[in-house]
C-alpha cells in the first residue's frame, strides 16, 4: 500500500513541473462553460426552459460536468500503454514491485487531485464572471452519494482504459479506436449535452451501463435534480461495474502480457 501510496504523491508533485499541460487543462475548462453559455443563450432565447432547465442550471450543469471531465484523465492510460507496448517501454511496468493496473489507478488518483485544486478554482471564476446561479441540493445524503460516486467513477473509467490499453498486446494498432472510442465516451458520460434531453428509454435503459455515472449522475444529484434512489442505484451499478471491469482488465492483461517481447512492435 506504501507503493500506491508513493506513486499518488509522486503524480501530484510532478504536475508542478508540466505547468503548460496544467494550463491547458484548465483553459479546457473555461472553453466547455463559455461555448456552453453562447450555445443555450442562443437555444434559451425566447424560452423559459429547455428539457427541464433554465438557462441558469444549463450552465451550472456545464460548469459542474466541466470540472469532473477535467479529473478524469484516463484516457491517457489506454494512450500510454498503447505506445509504451509499441516503442518498447512497457518493460518498466513489468519489473516494478507493484501492480500495473494499481499503479494505474493510483497515478491517475494523484494527478486528478492537483487538478482538482486549479480546476475548482477555474470552476468558480467561471460561476461569477458569467453569473452563474449555484442551486445545489440540500440534501446531506445526496450530496453524500455524489461525493462517493465521483472518485468510484474515475477508478472505473481507469481500469476501463487499461482494459482498452492491454488490447494493443494482440491488436497492436488501436489507434484509430482510442479515438472513437473518446468521441462516444465523452458523450455518454454527459459531458456533451445533459443526457435528460434524450428520449426517456433511452436514460432508463442506459441507467444500467456505468459510463453514465461518471459525469451525469454526480452532477444531477448535486443540482437536486436526481432522486437519492435513483443515486443509490448508480452508486450500486458503478460498483459492480468496477469490481467486474478490474477483474476482467487484470486477467485480460496477464493472459497477453506474454505476447511482449520487451523490443517493440
Amino acid at each position: 500500500m506504501n507503493n500506491y501510496w508513493a506513486v499518488v504523491k509522486h503524480c501530484f508533485r510532478i504536475r508542478i513541473v508540466y505547468r503548460y499541460e496544467v494550463l491547458m487543462n484548465l483553459l479546457e475548462i473555461i472553453g466547455r462553460v463559455l461555448f456552453a453559455w453562447l450555445l443555450w443563450s442562443a437555444v434559451f432565447a425566447g424560452h423559459e426552459t429547455v428539457g427541464g432547465f433554465t438557462l441558469p442550471a444549463m450552465l451550472l450543469y456545464y460548469l459542474l460536468s466541466s470540472f469532473l471531465s477535467a479529473l478524469d484523465i484516463s484516457g491517457g492510460v489506454s494512450g500510454e500503454i498503447s505506445s509504451r507496448i509499441r516503442d518498447g517501454t512497457f518493460s518498466r511496468f513489468m519489473v516494478i514491485p507493484t501492480n500495473t493496473q494499481l499503479h494505474f489507478i493510483a497515478q491517475n488518483m494523484g494527478t486528478s487531485a492537483f487538478y482538482a485544486l486549479f480546476a475548482g478554482l477555474i470552476a468558480a471564476l467561471c460561476a461569477i464572471c458569467i453569473r452563474v446561479d449555484l442551486l445545489f441540493t440540500t440534501s446531506i445524503a445526496a450530496v453524500v452519494c455524489a461525493l462517493v460516486i465521483i472518485p468510484l467513477g474515475l477508478i472505473f473509467m481507469v481500469c476501463f482504459h487499461f482494459f482498452i490499453g492491454t488490447l494493443t498486446f494482440k491488436f497492436q494498432d488501436i489507434d484509430f479506436f482510442l479515438r472513437v472510442q473518446g468521441v462516444i465516451l465523452e458523450f455518454i458520460t454527459g459531458g456533451v449535452v445533459p443526457l435528460i434531453l434524450l428520449p426517456e428509454g433511452v436514460i432508463s435503459a442506459m441507467r444500467f451501463i456505468p459510463f453514465i455515472h461518471v459525469v451525469y449522475t454526480p452532477v444531477m444529484l448535486l443540482m437536486g435534480r436526481l432522486s437519492l434512489e435513483d443515486g443509490l442505484l448508480g452508486l450500486t451499478v458503478l460498483t459492480g461495474w468496477t469490481v467486474i471491469m478490474a477483474a476482467v482488465s487484470q486477467i485480460m492483461f496477464k493472459r497477453l502480457r506474454t505476447r511482449y517481447d520487451g523490443v517493440g512492435i
